[in-house]
């Protein structure tokens, strides 16, 4: 026998217990130990292959179905074992995933997963919300996290450590047939409320270590491009490190700071995606400017060729070469242009002075330092509207001339005078009404009538 295992048994033996215990352990003992063994026939009675086969039912099926485990892809297990002592769950080991193409004539890309542990959680289970954890090892790196929900909603947490994205034939497809390589870390926190990626609400946060595109080999095709219709083998162009943040707000993720930098150019992406069930027919609305370097001109004609055949239709202002980057996840389409698509803000790039579009900034002129500065022009003053003209008065009949001789200039009393306003009247005359007042001005004086008023004659002293 084992020397530890002889040693266990005989500290076993060694306890001495109370009347009390002996008997607390004999009427718990045996019915923990009938559960136990109960529990192993269990165990070893499920048949494996029918889990097997519900698994990849469940994993397969579309993520709108409602199946908690459900990832829209076509899924094919290896081996398949239970696990019971270090949790509830299965471990599953050599599992295909192949995507299903939305276009059809399109090859479904292929993943391999090494291997794959998931625990249930009893306690949430029972009180009906799943909860899964999970650890992967895929692709040189390991993926974990875990999911929980119900009708109402799901949550999902993942973490990335270093996955490789060599020879990973999606994000091939997704970059116009150009492979791409790179070391992938980041973390996700998503919330789906309804299980509509519509409604999703989180953050996903990416970093990609030697990050290179093109491998002198591929050809890179735009079918909407006189020039790269026909295919031009694109080099290999390190981009260095690669960060930045996707925003999810009910259903829409933004893209937020990301962007490039290395000896070989500048690069960044703007724009938004807009979630859809499944996750392939989501709708991408991106720019993506890239601005090659002057080592890179010299170094590779045909990158050269290309920034000068795109400077009529994607050249910038700032020197960036910008592709319109839209339609369903499943199938990008691509499209050189100056300008982003509708509804993409184009913002300026650090260093570049581009104030977005294609409207160049006109240099700020800077006075010499010795030459008098002038004071800031006056404002002009405001003014103030002038007050409308009142309605002309009523035409009047003419006044026929009087057949008297005129009177006197003299103006005294009886003497028939025309008295100015604004005098006390005399004797005799006659007052002309006052014109009206400045701020109601009538009619222009020579469309005035004059209109005799009658005066009394002041009392004579007595």
């Amino acid at each position: 026998m084992n020397a530890r295992l002889q040693e266990t048994l005989d500290r076993l033996r060694a306890i001495e217990l109370t009347p009390r215990q002996r008997k607390i352990l004999t009427w718990t003992g045996y019915p923990l130990f009938a559960l136990f063994v109960a529990t192993l026939a269990f165990f070893g009675s499920v048949p494996r292959e029918r889990v097997k086969d519900r698994l990849e039912t469940a994993l397969s099926a579309d993520v709108t179905s409602g199946q908690p485990l459900a990832i829209g892809m076509d899924v094919t297990i290896g081996d398949l074992s239970l696990t019971l002592l270090t949790g509830a769950g299965f471990k599953a080991s050599d599992i295909i995933l192949r995507t299903r193409p939305l276009v059809q004539g399109d090859k479904p890309a292929r993943y391999i997963v090494d291997d794959l542990r998931v625990r249930l959680g009893l306690l949430s289970t029972m009180f009906g919300k799943p909860a899964y954890s999970f650890k992967a090892h895929a692709l040189s790196g390991v993926i974990s996290g875990h999911a929980a929900g119900n009708a109402d909603e799901t949550k999902v947490g993942v973490e990335i450590d270093k996955v490789v994205l060599t020879g990973v034939p999606g994000i091939q497809q997704a970059m116009a047939g150009l492979p791409v390589d790179g070391v992938v870390s980041g973390k996700l926190d998503v919330a789906v409320p309804k299980n509509q990626l519509a409604n999703a609400n989180g953050t996903i946060d990416l970093t990609v270590d030697e990050l290179a595109i093109g491998d002198g080999k591929a050809k890179l095709t735009v079918p909407n491009d006189p020039f790269l219709s026909a295919g031009v083998t694109f080099p290999r162009i390190k981009l260095g490190k690669l960060s930045g943040q996707i925003v999810i707000e009910k259903g829409k993720g933004r893209f937020e700071g990301v962007r490039v930098h290395s000896a070989d150019g500048d690069a960044t992406l703007e724009g938004y995606v807009e979630l859809h069930d499944p996750i392939g027919t989501s709708q991408l609305h991106a720019y993506l400017k890239f601005r090659p370097s002057e080592a890179l001109l010299k170094r590779e004609p045909t990158v050269e060729l290309m920034n000068n055949a795109l400077t009529a239709t994607a050249r910038r202002n700032d020197g960036f070469i910008g592709i319109q980057m839209t339609g369903p996840l499943a199938g990008i389409f691509f499209l050189p242009s100056k300008d982003p698509p509708f509804g993409v803000a184009n913002r300026s790039e650090p260093g570049t002075g581009a104030t977005g579009g294609n409207v160049p900034t006109a240099p700020a002129f800077v006075p010499p330092s010795n030459a008098p500065t002038a004071p800031p022009p006056a404002a002009p003053p405001v003014q103030e509207p002038a007050a409308p003209l009142p309605p002309p008065p009523p035409v009047q009949e003419p006044v026929a001339a009087p057949t008297t001789p005129p009177p006197p200039p003299s103006g005294a009393a009886g003497s028939g005078a025309v008295q100015a306003p604004g005098y006390p009247p005399a004797e005799g005359a006659t007052r002309v009404a006052p014109p009206p007042p400045i701020g109601g001005m009538g009619p222009p004086p020579s469309t005035r009538t004059l209109r005799p008023e009658a005066v009394e004659a002041a009392p004579k002293p007595e």
